[in-house]
């Protein structure tokens, strides 16, 4: 489970890459329209029920009052972690594996999650799936049978869990921090538990808990979707009317003493990176400086406008990334300054934060600065209203923190109300020297003139090999952490697909992983579980493939099940048939999105050829139409060795495993490979677009012809791209949401693909300012093809897209799907290594060409997307679009 537990309204409100918010006031978003009725049953459940009639979709959240900082003679064990597992292994009516799949079969998902305070349930699914959702749900929170065969099995999955728990460099840098910020609280202990500890649980001990926590009147059960609240009020009382409450639990936690020096921890751990947080102690959910500590926050270190990005990242380039966050869980909580640097800037950065705290705390901030961040907080909070799945959690959590299943128009009010001298006086009160603790993760390089150890471990070069069948085999060793990364890569795609089968890789992809000839979707599924691996696929434009991951000693099975999946996939009737359904969702979740709409209108008028006209998901008539011959031709058609990267990095041995590869793949027959090649046609002259959704908002989008991966421009165009459309600090948000303040979400991004590219730019804004907005993207892109670029503003953005790519580059998962696809594209595996050099070569001179012949207006594509009812409508049915 996630170390770092960000709770509700008062903790992270980090905005999307490619992502701002605004700075003024839109009308009607200060407020939130969507209201939660509370009900207390006799038994003691409470029930909260949330109507959202546009959604497509409902959620069922059940949160148990207990998570792991309250396992009294437990802490420290995981227990509330372990039962969060066992309600998933069957009831008394039903078996291991029904749970998960009877959900899927509605066409929805079910998920769990443990925190240091409470345990949530989740359950998603279409509307028409509450009835069959509700009795799963309740069923699992009263009916868990504790099989003691499970319970053993599933002791091993978390041992496995523990394991891998460190890989992350973040995971660990946050253990970290809470075991140095807290001396006596239980949240300074890890919520999944040590393992000589956890070992030590039995049946019998999981069993006495989970009855004396697992009752209804410690539970909170909250609903929000397209439901009709009497009736879903009605099934809620009738599915829990036998259930019987139990004894009260009161709270008592031991609570950590006033900090009154300063702290600070040091680790060396297998990174190219220094990771570094500066924390202070702060407060609770229900401290009245709450709300000034989440404003601050995002003054300090939220978004690329925030004082220490600006100062620290951009101006002094001491980090490669930092970031502030207020922690307010039910007890004390704290304020934490996280970056990741280079170790010899260490000391610079830590005075550099210091620094800044002190302008604030001697200065304060000015009024525009306040408000604009006040409406960033103000919008994040209501943004987070438009999912079912969100609110139903959000509505659950406040409730049992505050009584109050309505807190967020409270907090709205709040945030309203801080003022310059709450910033001071919080910035004074907690940011103080004394309070501060600092953890710092280092690279062993980092380590004080220590000689190496003997044999000590090091991460190898990638090895390639291709064998006479034409597949292609790229190994690496890495003997940092016990783990291994399996991936198959094959050219697929929507650049593959036909209109009338739009969304054919992606069902091809998400049924590949669900059986082969010997193995179904549950034994693969409870297989991999039972090792604490991961196994999924993946499908875009230009790919298809499968990706793996688990500890090395566990090899062995994971290149047997590979190989399985790739050379004896079952593609089964029935799993085809539940994956449409799962992709019917999937589209609908997809069209409640304005700038999803806005977005696949553009690439519709933008592109003729598969690879960008078509959606990845397809489109709801497109995915009815596939069949399981369709699946099958397509999988035949692409699975060929000429066409397959099979990449495995990590603790092995490359010798070993090449003898392993060869057996499986090197056997595979040699087929002639017949690859696609698109020749889009320019846009010859301007095209505009109106649309009309079910919004509030409006979007405008234009779109350009970008390049493919092989071009030269492509490092270019992501230069251009970034100058333009990065968020917080790209001209369009310096001119659109600074100067007009006529925006709450923009962006832009270049995207490359195999036969053209694409270039856009989007903003999100009030349907009364959507022809104000166009004009001004016109002439912000008009400006930077007349102007050279400052030299400064290049030299930053390259700054920022160099330290990007290195920290996406960190683990073997994420350094293997880059190479593999750049070897799957003809660009070399290696191609990475010249990331750097590409981007500081790009020159001012060379942008303005690039812009006067990327983003020539006249062949733009511009597309406003407008709500309904507007006078110049003209109704278009959503599914047209696409």
């Amino acid at each position: 489970m996630k170390r770092l537990v960000l709770i509700l309204l008062s903790c992270l409100f980090i905005c999307p890459a490619g992502v701002a918010r605004a700075a003024e006031p839109v009308p009607g978003e200060d407020k939130i329209h969507i209201y939660t009725e509370k009900h207390v049953l006799p038994n003691g459940l409470t029930v909260l029920l949330t109507e959202m009639p546009a959604s497509h979709s409902v959620s069922l959240y059940a949160l148990v009052k207990t998570g792991s900082a309250l396992e009294g003679a437990f802490v420290g064990a995981g227990m509330t972690h372990f039962i969060e597992h066992m309600l998933f292994k069957g009831t008394d009516k039903r078996q291991v594996g029904d749970i998960s799949g009877e959900i899927q079969a509605l066409g929805g998902g079910i998920n769990a999650s443990t925190s240091f305070d409470y345990t949530v349930y989740t359950v998603t699914v279409p509307a028409d799936g509450f009835d069959k959702a509700l009795d799963i749900l309740s069923d699992m929170l009263c009916h868990a049978k504790f099989d003691p065969e499970e319970v053993e099995k599933e002791r091993e999955v978390i041992v496995k869990e523990m394991r891998l728990r460190d890989d992350h460099p973040g995971y660990y840098l946050g253990n970290k921090l809470f075991e140095t910020v807290y001396v006596r609280h239980p949240y300074r202990l890890p919520i999944i538990g040590y393992e000589d500890v956890f070992r030590k649980i039995t049946r019998d001990d999981l069993w006495g808990y989970y009855h004396d926590f697992y009752t209804p009147n410690n539970m909170i059960f909250s609903v929000a979707g397209n439901i009709d609240a009497k009736a879903a009020l009605q099934k809620i009382q009738m599915t829990f009317k036998g259930v019987h409450r139990g004894r009260y639990l009161q709270r008592s936690v031991p609570q950590d003493p006033e900090q009154m020096t300063p702290r600070r921890y040091e680790e060396e751990y297998p990174s190219p990176l220094t990771r570094m947080s500066i924390a202070y102690t702060g407060v609770d959910f229900l401290h009245e400086d709450m709300p000034a500590l989440d404003v601050l926050s995002m003054i300090l270190g939220q978004g690329e406008s925030s004082r220490l990005y600006r100062v620290i990242f951009q101006e002094k380039k001491l980090v490669r990334s930092i970031s502030s966050w207020n922690y307010t869980p039910i007890d004390r909580g704290m304020f934490s300054i996280d970056s990741t640097l280079d170790y010899e800037n260490v000391e610079k950065t830590i005075t550099a934060v210091e620094e800044q705290v002190d302008v604030i705390t001697r200065e304060g901030v000015d009024k525009e600065e306040l408000e604009k961040t006040k409406r960033q907080v103000l919008s994040s909070t209501i943004r987070e209203y438009q999912k079912s799945g969100a609110v139903a959690f959000r509505t659950a959590a406040e409730e049992y923190m505050t009584a109050d299943p309505e807190f967020s128009k409270k907090y709205i009010e709040m945030i309203k109300r801080v003022t310059n001298e709450d910033i001071v006086k919080v910035a004074r009160k907690y940011l103080r020297p004394e309070k501060q603790s600092v953890v710092i993760i280092k690279p062993e390089s980092a380590r004080e003139e220590k000689p190496a150890a003997a044999g000590q471990s090091q991460v190898g070069e990638i090895r390639k090999e291709v064998f006479p069948n034409g597949c292609t085999v790229l190994l690496r060793e890495n003997h940092n952490f016990p783990l291994v990364t399996l991936m198959v890569s094959m050219k697929g795609g929507t650049r593959f697909e036909s209109e009338a089968l739009n969304g054919l890789s992606e069902l091809t992809a998400r049924a590949w992983v669900k059986g082969t000839t010997s193995r179904s979707a549950d034994e693969i599924a409870k297989q991999v579980e039972s090792l604490g691996a991961s196994f999924g696929s993946f499908s875009g434009r230009n790919s298809l493939g499968m990706k793996m991951s688990l500890l090395s000693e566990d090899l062995d099975f994971g290149l047997d099940l590979l190989q399985e999946a790739v050379r004896h996939p079952s593609f089964e009737e029935e799993t085809i048939k539940k994956e449409k359904e799962k992709l019917a969702t999937a589209i609908l979740s997809r069209d409640d999105n304005i700038s999803s709409l806005a977005m696949k209108a553009l690439q519709q008028d933008l592109f003729e050829t598969p690879g960008f006209r078509f959606l990845s998901l397809g489109t709801l008539e497109s995915v009815e139409n596939i069949t399981r011959k369709d699946v099958l031709n397509f999988y035949k058609r692409v699975c060929v060795p000429e066409n397959m990267v099979v990449s495995v990095y990590g603790d092995i041995d490359a010798e070993s495993v090449l003898k392993d590869l060869k057996k499986y793949f090197a056997s595979m027959p040699e087929k002639a490979w017949e690859d696609v090649v698109h020749e889009e046609k320019p846009v010859t002259q301007q095209k505009e677009k109106t649309i009309y959704v079910d919004k509030e908002q409006a979007m405008v989008v234009i779109g350009f012809h970008g390049t493919n991966f092989s071009s030269e421009d492509r490092y270019g165009l992501q230069v251009l791209a970034g100058i333009l459309g990065s968020s917080f600090s790209g001209r369009i948000f310096n001119q659109i949401r600074e100067e007009l303040g006529q925006a709450y979400t923009l962006g832009g991004r270049f995207i490359p693909g195999l036969d053209t590219g694409m270039l856009y730019f989007g903003v999100q804004t009030g349907p009364d300012q959507a022809e104000v907005v166009k004009e001004k993207l016109i002439e912000i892109i008009k400006e930077i093809q007349e102007e050279e670029i400052p030299l400064k503003e290049l030299t930053d953005m390259k700054f920022y897209i160099k330290g990007t790519f290195l920290m996406g580059m960190e683990t073997d998962g994420e350094v293997i799907f880059a190479t593999s696809l750049d070897e799957l594209y003809k660009l070399g595996y290696d191609n990475y290594k010249g990331f750097d050099q590409a981007i500081d070569g790009v020159q001012p001179e060379y942008l303005r060409e690039l812009a006067r012949e990327y983003l020539d207006l006249d062949k733009a594509v511009i597309v406003t997307a407008l709500p309904k009812g507007r006078p110049d409508e003209e109704l278009l049915p959503t599914d047209s679009l696409f």
